[in-house]
């Protein structure tokens, strides 16, 4: 990653971030990556409870999941 360069472009402009700036970019970046990773496990499991919900509730109904959805 020390070879790694990081060009931003900024109204028709290219600056190549060094240093500092390079060092909080990167940082930031692993950041926001581990939070987006965090928020679609948590929107996949969300999804999963529900997909598990309304087949139980089919079960129950005596309902199949299309029905089920359709009142939903």
């Amino acid at each position: 990653m020390a070879t790694e360069k990081i060009i931003v472009g900024i109204d028709n402009q290219t600056i190549e971030l060094k240093g500092a700036e390079k060092e909080e970019f990167l940082e930031r970046r692993a950041k926001d990556q581990a939070e987006s990773a965090l928020l679609e496990a948590e929107y996949k499991a969300k999804q999963d409870s529900r997909e598990s919900a309304i087949k139980k509730l089919a079960e129950i109904a005596g309902l199949t999941k299309e029905e089920i959805n359709a009142i939903l």
